[in-house]
């Protein structure tokens, strides 16, 4: 979309990734093309009377770092694993607009971090990374829809908060991210603290709307379904910044060079897989591959491909668990 004659037109992808839509790949993850940029109408939820926000990641009284249980052998033939293994492929609720964590490439096919982990998960259970079938999900149905069972896994950037674990469950931590700010470049805005008054965008259900409503400097949170439909706005000018993860953040700012992702973290975002309530099994068995897939290096080649070169070098988070 053009901002203004002569503006330039940003690339992004769009909301390809509306409620519903369900993909199912057919080979792993290989594609790295920028999204083509598509017409958008975001709708949004404005100031103090939108949508209320989840916790943020430190509240609560929980050990965000070792939440989870630790795997054993036993898993593999636990309930819920065996029925997945019986219907032939795992369900996975993904994004579809998150360039670099989890978007369709211009083939229709998912790609990312996040979806070199599902096919991780895919091969584990059944010698093939393409038993996977996708289901595209905003970030406000992530939790309503493994609590219903209509995935088994969640895997989308998703951050692990206390309250989030009263719900659902989680696997070990696979990823840890950072709350930042992406604005204009030359903005001269630097930090939460500079945007009081302004409108900042982020997504209903996201840990980052419960930072910008806290903060003291008064900034208005502007909600929406997909992170894509924050850069519209932002295009647009109807927003002056974008909170989020730091992963999310570095594929838009990767889209635009005349964006930039402010170094301030506003809070730290520990990334687990989501899994549903009471399903141990299921949750011993992923931190089982997790641990796999951190040793045999695979972790290491996904992180290099997808991130290294705008975040920089990075570990996986050393495992620990609940019990």
């Amino acid at each position: 979309m053009m901002r203004g004659t002569g503006k330039r037109m940003r690339r992004l992808t769009k909301g390809i990734a509306a409620a519903g839509l369900v993909l199912v790949t057919t080979s792993a993850c290989t594609g790295s093309m920028t999204p083509r940029a598509q017409a958008s109408s975001p709708s949004t939820a404005f100031g103090s009377t939108a949508t209320p926000a989840p916790q943020s990641s430190s509240d609560g009284n929980c050990n965000l770092n070792a939440s989870s249980k630790a795997p054993s052998a036993s898993d593999a033939a636990g309930a819920d694993v065996t029925a997945i293994k019986k219907r032939g492929y795992v369900i996975v609720g993904v994004a579809a607009d998150q360039y670099l964590t989890g978007y369709l490439g211009s083939n229709g096919v998912e790609q990312g971090f996040d979806i070199d982990l599902a096919h991780a998960i895919a091969k584990a259970l059944f010698g093939d990374p393409s038993k996977v079938k996708f289901v595209v999900l905003s970030t406000d149905k992530r939790i309503p829809d493994l609590v219903a069972h209509k995935v088994d896994l969640v895997i989308d950037t998703m951050t692990i908060t206390c309250g989030r674990l009263k719900q659902i469950g989680f696997s070990a931590v696979y990823y840890n991210a950072s709350q930042k700010l992406l604005v204009e470049n030359n903005s001269g805005y630097k930090s939460l603290g500079d945007l009081g008054g302004k409108n900042v965008c982020a997504q209903t259900g996201s840990t980052s709307i419960s930072q910008i409503q806290q903060n003291a400097s008064k900034p208005y949170p502007i909600q929406v379904t997909d992170i894509s439909d924050c850069l519209v706005l932002l295009e647009e000018n109807q927003v002056s910044a974008i909170s989020t993860d730091d992963t999310i953040l570095a594929g838009l700012a990767r889209q635009d060079p005349n964006l930039e992702v402010l170094p301030t973290a506003l809070e730290k975002e520990p990334y687990g897989i989501g899994v549903p309530p009471g399903e141990t099994d299921l949750e011993g068995y992923v931190n089982g591959v997790l641990a796999q897939y951190e040793a045999d290096g695979g972790w290491a080649a996904s992180y290099a491909h997808w991130f290294a070169s705008s975040l920089g070098a990075a570990e996986p988070p050393r495992a620990q668990y609940s019990d």
